[in-house]
């Protein structure tokens, strides 16, 4: 995934979250995490407060040090309505996650 591709880390990372959700089961943090994003460590953490902030998600807590960012109940994190009226409503992320599930499915490890 690309480094810079802000709006499909946040449609991957919703997905993620709603279909553990829709199997109530607690979502595997391994599915969302950096190093499957590709991403650092503190994109990560900025995209999570994004969605916090904006209500798509809730859970975790994240505040600001000296140092970057500090994160707590990582495993808490889960969907809102406001993060599921935003993945059925986005047609062009929808499309999006479509190739990419079927480019998974063609290339699995992906």
């Amino acid at each position: 995934m690309a480094k810079d591709d802000f709006f499909r880390i946040v449609y991957v990372i919703l997905t993620e979250l709603y279909e553990s959700k829709k199997s109530g089961e607690k979502i595997d943090l391994f599915n969302i995490s950096p190093k499957r994003l590709c991403i650092t460590d503190g994109y990560f953490l900025y995209i999570i407060e994004e969605l916090l902030n904006n209500g798509y998600v809730r859970g975790p807590l994240i505040r600001k040090t000296k140092t970057g960012y500090a994160v707590s109940d990582l495993e808490d994190l889960e969907i809102t309505m406001n993060g599921i009226d935003y993945l059925n409503n986005n047609s062009t992320m929808k499309r999006v996650f479509e190739v990419l599930k079927n480019v998974k499915d063609i290339m699995p490890g992906i």
